[in-house]
């Protein structure tokens, strides 16, 4: 199995399908942004690849010593099938001399997709990838930051997107901490900083 950058055959038209449909179109960027990032060197876009066959793709997101693994994601009729951690340790491995961050839908018990929610964190802890205690809200959306090494200052993620995206993309974002905090009924709330 490898990691590839995408160019613009057969592989660029899977990626893009499989990011369309993996993603909801409020969290997706345009991709002609996205390809800007790249030849500006702040974005790789890679397509996983099992021998020739496409399997899955990875977008991340690049800022000095960071790597912000925007977009990951496997074809649905491959999923299970063990692509997911193989492609992760790729790149795990590939970015080792970054700290990789990770945002996933924060937990939440009453959401329409709790249940993938809770699969796809013990996915990332099952394969080397630690939790941070920092939580955010961005993309209309509350995540959980999750890094390579476990460590990890809000200010240090919003200076990842900024370096990457841009100070005014950012803004337009406008992204927030979220202080995590513990309810009477042990389900966990969450409180806006």
């Amino acid at each position: 199995m490898r990691l590839e950058r995408i160019g613009n055959g057969k592989d660029k038209r899977e990626f893009v399908k499989l990011y369309e449909t993996a993603f909801p179109s409020q969290e997706r960027k345009p991709f002609g942004f996205m390809e800007e990032l790249v030849r500006a060197g702040k974005m790789d876009m890679l397509a996983i690849l099992d021998g020739e066959r496409f399997v899955g793709l990875a977008i991340v997101l690049l800022a000095g010593k960071a790597a912000l693994l925007d977009y990951f994601a496997i074809s649905s009729s491959l999923r299970n099938c063990g692509y997911g951690g193989q492609a992760l340790e790729l790149l795990l491995r590939r970015y080792g001399d970054r700290r990789m961050i990770l945002e996933i839908e924060a937990q939440d018990p009453q959401a329409d997709n709790a249940l993938e929610r809770q699969k796809r964190k013990a996915f990332y802890l099952r394969n080397h990838v630690k939790e941070t205690g920092i939580y955010a809200h961005v993309y209309g959306t509350d995540f959980e930051l999750l890094s390579s090494d476990g460590k990890l200052s809000y200010g240090e993620y919003v200076q990842a997107l900024e370096d990457s995206l841009g100070a005014a993309c950012v803004e337009k974002l406008c992204p927030r901490q979220i202080l995590k905090k513990s309810t009477a009924d042990g389900t966990g709330g969450r409180g806006e900083k």
